[in-house]
């Protein structure tokens, strides 16, 4: 940074702050508390922890959904991306974007969606008993069975994304000298493509598995009535045991063996690869396709119903489920009607409370997402700052490490007042959490839209006078205000919907509508909880395609 001019680097300075308060100190704190006792350092809870034979209880099943999600999603996903990717699927481009739809329904509402179709009072369980006349149901969900069989649904999407990228990135030169040699199409694909885009395949896994180990709504609603905890629901439950002593630090023990886990898993995926080359540059031409033969019409008659099963089947079960008068009795005409949306929008005065927080904060935290994202990419490209490499670990950590512990964290960083601030209790400290989980998605359209902005522009603004502040405003930021918009959607989106801060950290009056739709359901108010999920999925659907609009990207198209 030396000769750097000082104005240059005032971006810098709030920057530092959020970093500081966000990230940095809840992280301090959360060891702290885990690895002390009134004011001093000790092991007690880390002991207490590991001799609770609960504790290894509940890490056995975090591992066992996490495990077989990870298999599952990562083999579905992979399949789908090469089937969409490199054969001649029909109706290919309609479903690349289709089979994403479950990746934008937050996880909370898709495991009460398929509570709605499974459940023992579900669309299945339903049927079977009217038609059998038995009554017990034929289905049950509730459990780790249920728990993976729900993430798989709404995880795949992780590793189908991120295989479908490898396979855009990988050389067609490669594919075609191995036609060229004689190679038939799928020892083409077994020899070259597959291990070509094996980092890719790895990379997928490896985000799924993070992904179901931190998971919270989906073992909450699927796990709580069969007593089947995983390590993100038991530091919650762990949280709220007031009559506990030391609970706030046996939770925060429990983190810290969260985040190990999660720290051994993508040491040991940085492992595996290490000193590995891969031929991913992409080159001219087109990937060869793969014929499907006699079987084409079949697999895209299954890749439909695949769809309509996973996509549209839960769905349409949440939207029943909230059109019913009664549940558990027949979806006749006279059982169906507005009734639950009328209460939900017009006689609970909590739900438009909640609605208003939930707007408020994700437009406050994705406006500050974007302007420190800004400031992020601008320092890291036109600065060139030194420890660049640090500052881009501070923005990801808090979307790397599970939102239990990252709520945790904030909780106990500012459960007594701050410089005379406080933060505990108000929405404040949801807004801190927001800023802190959601800065890293901002960052990447931003970086990416910097990057294809020349800096001559800039540079003939400043030769002709005008201050940085100045360039900034009338040059860069109209020309990036697609990239920033994007940037925006795609942190207010997710922290709209948020649950897994925000039940840990909301206060009375201060609920999100994720919380509020959870609460509904946890009080066993299913009609409401599944009107409020139809409003929070045509919400995120609807802001979904407003933000591939902004972008500048057909919807519903995506890579």
């Amino acid at each position: 940074m030396r000769g750097t001019p000082a104005s240059t680097l005032l971006p810098l300075a709030p920057l530092a702050a959020v970093l500081a308060g966000a990230v940095c100190y809840p992280a301090l704190v959360l060891t702290w508390y885990g690895l002390s006792r009134d004011g001093l350092p000790s092991a007690a809870n880390l002991w207490l922890v590991l001799a609770d034979p609960d504790t290894w209880r509940v890490l056995r099943n975090t591992l066992y959904v996490a495990t077989w999600t990870t298999a599952l999603a990562g083999a579905l996903g992979t399949v789908l991306a090469f089937l969409v990717a490199r054969t001649n699927l029909p109706g290919r481009s309609v479903f690349q974007g289709v089979l994403i739809l479950p990746y934008l329904v937050p996880p909370f509402i898709g495991a009460m969606a398929w509570l709605y179709v499974l459940g023992p009072t579900g669309l299945v369980n339903q049927a079977w008993m009217a038609l059998s006349g038995s009554s017990d149901p034929v289905v049950w969900i509730y459990g780790s069975g249920g728990i993976v069989f729900a993430m798989t649904l709404y995880k795949y999407p992780i590793a189908y994304l991120t295989v479908l990228a490898g396979l855009e990135r990988v050389d067609p030169a490669l594919e075609e000298a191995a036609r060229s040699a004689g190679a038939s199409p799928w020892r083409t694909a077994r020899d070259v493509t597959v291990p070509l885009v094996a980092p890719g395949i790895a990379a997928g896994m490896t985000l799924v598995f993070l992904s179901a180990m931190a998971e919270f709504g989906t073992p909450a609603i699927l796990g709580f009535p069969a007593r089947y905890f995983v390590l993100a629901t038991k530091i919650y439950a762990t949280v709220l045991d007031f009559d506990r002593p030391y609970n706030l630090h046996l939770a925060a023990a429990l983190s810290l063996l969260l985040v190990l886990v999660a720290g051994g898993v993508l040491a040991l995926q940085r492992w595996w690869f290490r000193g590995r080359g891969f031929a991913l540059i992409t080159g001219p031409g087109r990937a060869p396709v793969i014929p499907l033969g006699a079987a084409r019409g079949w697999l895209g008659a299954a890749m439909a119903v695949f769809v309509l099963l996973t996509s549209a089947l839960p769905l349409g079960a949440v939207v029943l489920t909230a059109l019913t008068r009664a549940y558990g009795r027949p979806l006749t005409v006279d059982n169906l009607g507005l009734e639950n949306f009328r209460l939900i929008l017009f006689q609970i005065p909590a739900v438009w409370r909640a609605v208003r927080n939930s707007l408020v904060l994700a437009a406050a935290a994705a406006t500050i997402c974007v302007a420190l994202a800004l400031a992020v990419a601008y320092l890291q490209q036109r600065v060139r700052l030194r420890g660049g490499t640090i500052l881009e670990t501070l923005v990801t950590l808090p979307f790397a490490v599970p939102g239990t512990v990252l709520a945790l964290a904030i909780v106990l960083a500012f459960l007594r007042p701050v410089f005379g601030l406080q933060l505990y209790n108000t929405l404040w400290i949801i807004l801190i959490a927001y800023v802190a989980r959601f800065l890293a998605l901002a960052l990447r359209p931003v970086a990416a839209a910097l990057l294809q902005l020349h800096p001559a522009l800039e540079e003939a603004a400043r030769a002709s006078g005008a201050s940085l502040w100045r360039s900034l405003a009338d040059v860069t930021v109209p020309l990036l205000r697609s990239g920033l918009l994007a940037a925006w959607v795609l942190a207010a989106v997710p922290a709209l919907t948020e649950l897994t801060l925000s039940v840990i950290l909301w206060s009375a009056g201060n609920e999100t509508i994720g919380v509020m739709a959870f609460n509904l359901h946890e009080e066993g108010k299913v009609l409401l909880s599944a009107a409020l999920a139809t409003v929070i999925v045509a919400v995120s659907l609807g802001a979904h395609v407003l933000g591939r609009y902004l972008a500048g990207v057909p919807a519903p198209r995506d890579a």
